[in-house]
């Protein structure tokens, strides 16, 4: 009771905070002309509580604009009321509501799936409706868990299964009601839209995940269910090959004296300030006699964050992936391998990486401190190993080598080694397999890379704001933001609603092919 008065009192007291940043971004969409006839039915997801989002909800609604165009909005199971206040106060009163009352026949088929789990792998190969990958249940339950991996012994296994086939039940609803030309996703990956992104997709129903990375608008789009694979928008292989020459140039510039940035503290994103923002240690300050040896860093990953999301079908988890790693590198006494935990896994609580290490590890693997700077590791370092951090870029610009494990969102794009299968990975990490690199080629490639990701086209540098992570800042700065810079925001909004219309699946590097001048998204 006490519990349930003090949520309320919360919700009432954030509608009251953010009444002026909707009134603000109200009008986006309100004073905005435009119009277009292609699409007529908006399915929007209207229960991420992230006000950054709901700016850029209002950013895809005012380019799909029309007299005609229907919009329908839903809410899962968490903040309710204010998310349901705020799609009021935005002009969307059209709302679906994720279902509270038990159904048995999902109840029985959850009862069903959960008795062929008998170990991890058949949770992944578990076969659900409209051909979903287990693998996206398997992340689900792990990040309910918040562990290392999953505990298919846990009571609430079945209470998670029946969850992620109650949202595909929802999803089949909301697109057999409501019949969306067009949907609009927070994520790509979560119980509330996997199953979303996948069956819109699969019935050819165009999905535009609304996302925000390092600061900018990240928008991508599926079109088949196998572009959930994309994971977030980010450069392919392909549009590292589809740029000219000259481009490259410009944008390999740009990376470089970004990475630079990054890498001295200067960035303001939130990966950013958690890897570089750290003490300044000598590695003598931590008892390491350095004997001659190479040293490669290991830069774990955070256990629980949705580790199939680019398709990793080489591991069960990141677990699976450490523990081998570990092991082999072991065996690899020509190398002094730091081990160092992810910047943020504080920030995401839940397990760590000191709370899965066994007591005594080898004595050529260190465990580096939390607080241990991520520029002083890149300086001590002679290559590193990770499964896809982005400190895989920022160690391939510095000019040095860098190996993964599996499918990432780079693994392809010339500046790692990438392995054959698990079992070529686990033997280079008995070897010198940082004589493999072509140290400069991987340079340079990281440095394009770079440009085309953290680079951005000059007149969108005053449209850098901050990330989602900080609700307060938000609500300070957003009114503000959106007031003084209308002009610009329009012309995003048309680049947004020319996009849309385009064959381009990712709404950043479409930006990039368009323009010719370019910065980075460090805005001094």
């Amino acid at each position: 009771m006490l519990n349930r008065l003090k949520i309320k009192i919360n919700n009432q007291l954030s509608v009251y905070k953010n009444k002026k940043v909707l009134r603000v971004i109200k009008r986006i969409y309100t004073s905005s002309t435009n119009s277009q006839k292609k699409y007529k039915s908006l399915l929007i997801d209207g229960g991420f509580y992230n006000l950054n989002y709901f700016y850029r909800i209002q950013l895809l609604r005012t380019a799909l604009k029309s007299d005609q165009i229907k919009e329908h909005a839903f809410i899962w199971d968490c903040n309710i009321n204010v998310c349901k206040n705020i799609l009021n106060s935005i002009g969307i009163k059209n709302i679906s509501y994720f279902p509270k009352s038990f159904n048995k026949d999902i109840f029985l088929e959850s009862e069903k799936l959960a008795k062929k789990i008998n170990s991890k792998e058949d949770l992944i190969n578990l076969k659900l409706p409209h051909n979903i990958p287990g693998a996206f249940l398997y992340d689900t339950i792990l990040k309910r868990q918040r562990s290392a991996t999953v505990n298919i012994r846990c009571k609430n296994l079945k209470k998670y299964i029946y969850k992620f086939l109650y949202s595909i039940k929802f999803a089949e609803q909301l697109i057999n009601s409501f019949k969306p030309d067009i949907v609009a996703l927070s994520h790509c990956i979560s119980y509330q839209c996997t199953p979303l992104a996948w069956i819109a997709s699969e019935i050819g129903i165009p999905t535009v995940i609304l996302g925000n990375e390092f600061d900018i608008l990240r928008l991508w789009k599926m079109s088949k269910p196998k572009d959930i694979y994309l994971g977030f928008g980010h450069p392919v292989n392909k549009d590292l090959k589809n740029l000219s020459k000259s481009k490259k140039e410009k944008l390999r510039y740009v990376g470089a004296q970004y990475i630079k940035n990054r890498i001295s503290g200067n960035t303001t994103d939130l990966s950013g300030r958690y890897a570089f923002h750290g003490k300044q240690k000598k590695l003598n300050d931590l008892g390491i006699n350095q004997k001659e040896k190479k040293i490669i860093a290991i830069y774990s990953a955070c256990f629980f964050d949705f580790p199939h999301s680019y398709g990793m079908n080489r591991f069960l988890d990141m677990l699976d992936w450490l523990k081998l790693t570990i092991k082999k590198a072991a065996e690899n006494k020509t190398v002094l391998w730091l081990l160092k935990p992810h910047p943020m896994e504080k920030w995401y609580g839940g397990i760590k990486l000191t709370d899965i290490l066994e007591t005594d590890l080898p004595e050529n693997i260190i465990v580096l401190p939390y607080d241990y700077s991520g520029k002083d590791v890149l300086n001590i370092a002679d290559g590193l190993v990770t499964f896809h951090g982005t400190s895989a870029i920022e160690f391939a610009a510095m000019g040095k080598p860098v190996l993964v494990a599996d499918k990432g969102w780079y693994h392809d794009c010339g500046f790692v080694l990438f392995p054959k299968s698990r079992d070529h990975y686990a033997k280079l990490l008995t070897e010198s397999w940082y004589e493999l690199v072509n140290k400069e080629e991987s340079k340079l490639n990281a440095e394009i890379f770079s440009g085309i990701f953290f680079g951005i086209p000059k007149w969108q540098k005053d449209l850098v704001f901050p990330d989602d992570s900080n609700i307060e800042i938000l609500r300070k700065k957003l009114p503000n933001f959106v007031k003084y810079k209308k002009k610009i925001i329009e012309r995003e909004i048309n680049l947004i609603k020319k996009w849309i219309n385009s064959d381009s699946n990712d709404y950043h590097i479409y930006t990039i092919e368009k323009y010719n001048r370019f910065t980075s998204l460090i805005n001094k």
